[in-house]
């Protein structure tokens, strides 16, 4: 079960999934090969490599039918667990809690071969609800306060999958920084009576 430890000194938590130590390409630096050159758990015909998806868009539109067109998965090493409850302790000096929240695998599309830049409009716009689809349902969850999407593109970013995906992680606390930035909006408000972001587009 990973675990989340916060740092007495600097307040953060901080993520300690020893499950992910299971993954092929931890301690290594893995090449991201080219299309073709090996196996692709997330091409077509390659589902049940992968577990199974929570959500699912398919050619006849948002519904199951026809082929799919974007497929949103578990990870399959996670670094945070739905199942169990947070339990959250002290012990002496420090807080910790099991690492309760999700980690999800959004398959943008079939096309092994695509880009963010290649896609048409109605994939972007696809990927986009699937964004809004998940977030709302994991919002339904009452331990979980803070989901974050999140996209490795490319071998220096960390992908060790060529397949265009993105990533879905929920968290049974918000980060410090988030938490900061949140902070500095409600002062600004506090102080000017406008938003900060409203101001910000407006001067830009």
């Amino acid at each position: 079960m990973p675990e989340l430890r916060k740092d007495p000194i600097t307040g953060r938590w901080v993520i300690i999934s020893t499950d992910r130590a299971r993954r092929p390409s931890d301690f290594t630096r893995v090449t991201v090969e080219p299309s073709g050159a090996r196996f692709c758990p997330f091409c077509p015909g390659n589902e049940d490599k992968t577990p199974p998806e929570v959500l699912s868009y398919h050619t006849d539109g948002l519904t199951h039918g026809g082929r799919w067109s974007l497929r949103t998965v578990p990870n399959k090493f996670p670094a945070l667990r739905v199942e169990g409850d947070l339990d959250r302790q002290g012990e002496g000096l420090y807080d910790r809690m099991n690492g309760i929240g999700a980690h999800e695998v959004v398959i943008e599309t079939p096309d092994h071969m695509a880009t963010l830049a290649s896609m048409d409009e109605r994939q972007v716009a696809e990927m986009l609800w699937a964004f809004r689809d998940r977030v709302l349902d994991l919002k339904k969850d009452k331990r979980l306060r803070y989901v974050m999407l999140f996209k490795n593109h490319g071998e220096a970013a960390g992908a060790t999958l060529e397949h265009p995906h993105s990533q879905i992680i929920a968290l049974p606390v918000v980060p410090k920084r988030v938490q900061e930035e949140l902070d500095g909006a409600r002062k600004y408000f506090e102080f000017k009576e406008r938003c900060v972001y409203c101001d910000i587009l407006l001067r830009t």
